[in-house]
């Protein structure tokens, strides 16, 4: 059986545990949806929890997280130094949103708060480019999306394979094995609305009343975890 690593780089908010589970049961479920059945191990990268070595698993996920890569914690150093060691090893890694940004600051690129301030709600992309593992072929879709930092500078070597007007980098395949997606396909609609009802004020009021619309959109988070467990090669 396929061994998958999720690298937790955050937990739900405690105000929240009465509604949802955690992070790794959405993982679970989202991974699930995709009719594959895998071996989780979860590793609590906020407490500088991650794999001895890269062989811990087959393949990893890398979750979202409420900080910024740039911010001074001490596990952020930690992750990035395990992202690093799986260069050239052969063992795949996916990336979301907090994820895909530290895999682009580890490998050499740049992601900081963006211009383009938050984007929430369930949002459209374009696709540029046509590979394998993006099966079923999509030229646009929409996937949820809670974020104020974007990739801002592409690392060398890497493609970027997905886009809009708003976050230009939003899908980047960094080499052969590591992938970056700033959406969150393994959020529900309803965890988005609450998320959005908790940064309201946060949130400016026009961007917030467009996300809370937008949660009438159909979403493809299936088909883009089809695309993940495609690229982690889970059988």
């Amino acid at each position: 059986m396929y061994r998958l690593g999720l690298l937790a780089c955050d937990f739900i908010p405690g105000e929240l545990r009465d509604r949802f589970e955690g992070y790794p049961v959405m993982f679970a479920a989202a991974i699930a949806s995709t009719g594959h059945d895998v071996e989780w191990r979860t590793y609590r990268v906020y407490e500088a929890e991650v794999p001895q070595a890269p062989d811990e698993c087959d393949g990893y996920i890398t979750s979202g997280s409420r900080v910024g890569v740039y911010d001074k914690y001490a596990w952020i150093p930690v992750l990035e130094q395990f992202i690093r060691s799986l260069v050239g090893g052969g063992r795949p890694m996916v990336g979301l949103c907090f994820g895909h940004q530290a895999m682009a600051q580890a490998l050499g690129g740049r992601a900081q708060k963006s211009d383009q301030g938050w984007g929430v709600g369930v949002q459209r992309y374009r696709t540029h480019a046509r590979v394998d593992w993006m099966d079923p072929p999509m030229k646009q879709f929409t996937v949820p999306v809670c974020h104020q930092d974007q990739v801002t500078t592409v690392p060398g070597g890497a493609k970027v394979l997905a886009s809009s007007d708003h976050c230009a980098n939003f899908i980047i395949q960094f080499n052969e094995t590591m992938l970056g997606i700033q959406g969150h396909p393994e959020f529900e609609r309803d965890y988005i609305d609450v998320l959005l009802e908790l940064r309201r004020e946060v949130i400016p009021a026009p961007v917030h009343a467009d996300a809370v619309e937008s949660l009438g959109r159909r979403h493809d988070n299936l088909s883009i975890m089809q695309w993940i467990t495609n690229f982690l090669g889970v059988k």
